[in-house]
């Protein structure tokens, strides 16, 4: 996650986009270019990027049979 971040906003036909942080009371608008906006909304969409890559979790049947194996 990125910390304070509550959003994202673009205006069709834009070269940047907006990400919206929060500090305190404020909402501290961030200016981005659209390729870079692309990929920090795709990160804060993901919440562990790196878990999701490396590591496989296996679906719930398997986990409760292998729970019970024991």
């Amino acid at each position: 996650m990125i910390k304070g971040c509550i959003g994202f906003t673009y205006i069709k036909g834009s070269l940047t986009g907006m990400m919206l942080l929060v500090r305190g009371k404020r909402v501290i608008e961030v200016c981005l270019p659209y390729p870079l906006y692309i990929l920090m909304l795709r990160l804060w969409k993901t919440k562990n990027i790196l878990g999701k890559i490396f590591y496989y979790k296996p679906n719930f049947e398997t986990q409760l049979e292998k729970a019970k194996s024991l």
